[in-house]
């Protein structure tokens, strides 16, 4: 099945959702490409707030010629498709669009630059990806488990470390294939299992994993009784680090942990893979339109952000859809 994405001005969206047969026609003979069962995204912007919108997924049934000389090849063009109603849907102002649009390849392997007009990229009809229907895809069934309203709830997670433990992970995974515990001095993420998972290291998006749970760590407070707080200290060494290749020492752990008042939580994460092409902050920063994160453990990641950085740094498509589908 194709995926194509068209640009329509805001003040014809009603006059799709009331026509009776529901048609998109266009002067591009690309529309043509699609056939039978095939996908059409529709775009625009709202003039009240400048936001751009998925406003209908048209699946559909046929493709037909507008007569020469006729009054709709005339405001419109003379290639026009049909679509199956029962099989298409309008969202109206309830799925974002620009996020996800910036996350896409495109049949063409030019994706929507930082900054550019999504409208003006979306003048000419654009054909998804191969790579991007799995996206779209998982978009559509997130919008459909919300009442066809796509909230974007975190998806993914970004977060930073020293190159020496970016390698004591990777080396660590590479070795024994166990979930690893990443500490961290914030609140426990909440994330759905095999999630994404980014970390960055060295000015650059090292390697990804998979979400596999979290746990607050409790007794890190002064708060605290210090022999409370010294088990908790000692119970996360000896079950997440003791038994590790190229673990800390118990001092410079002990060190680790009163340096900066306790460790508050963990996550676990898994399937770890180093970056195919590991890309620097000022290239994925950019693209996320995000400054560095002085001073933040870690980010959530919406669904078409944690998509666009699979993207950057090579993931191959069968990884990209199976995220894609991870909810």
């Amino acid at each position: 099945m194709k995926n194509a994405l068209a640009y329509v001005r805001w003040e014809n969206i009603a006059g799709f959702s009331s026509a009776s047969p529901v048609t998109f026609n266009s002067r591009q003979e690309r529309l043509h490409e699609l056939d039978g069962g095939d996908a059409l995204w529709l775009v625009s912007r709202n003039p009240s707030n400048s936001q751009y919108y998925f406003v209908a997924r048209l699946t559909v049934a046929r493709r037909h010629h507008n007569p020469a000389g006729s009054p709709i090849a005339e405001s419109y063009g003379l290639f026009g498709v049909e679509a199956d109603v029962s099989a298409s849907r309008f969202f109206g102002e309830s799925f974002p669009a620009e996020g996800l649009l910036r996350a896409l390849l495109f049949e063409t392997g030019r994706p929507i630059k930082h900054g550019a007009s999504v409208g003006h990229s979306l003048q000419t009809i654009r054909i998804a990806a191969p790579a991007d229907a799995p996206i779209l895809d998982a978009a559509y069934r997130r919008a459909a488990a919300n009442g066809w309203r796509f909230l974007d709830r975190p998806f993914g997670l970004w977060t930073k470390c020293a190159p020496e433990f970016a390698d004591y992970f990777l080396t660590n995974w590479q070795a024994a294939r166990q979930p690893m515990a990443f500490l961290l001095y914030d609140s426990a993420p909440v994330l759905p299992e095999g999630a994404p998972v980014f970390v960055h290291s060295d000015k650059n998006l090292a390697f990804i994993g998979r979400f596999a749970g979290a746990q607050n760590v409790s007794a890190y407070r002064h708060t605290v009784e210090p022999e409370e707080r010294d088990s908790e200290r000692e119970r996360v060494w000896h079950q997440f680090r003791e038994n590790t290749l190229k673990a800390p020492t118990p001092a410079d752990f002990r060190e680790f942990w009163d340096g900066q008042d306790g460790v508050r939580s963990l996550f676990f994460f898994k399937d770890l893979l180093s970056s195919p092409h590991p890309a620097p902050f000022k290239v994925y920063g950019r693209a996320l339109e995000w400054g560095y994160p002085n001073g933040v453990g870690y980010r959530y990641l919406a669904f078409a952000e944690a998509m666009l950085l699979l993207k950057a740094v090579g993931v191959n498509a069968n990884s990209v859809a199976d995220f894609a589908s991870t909810l």
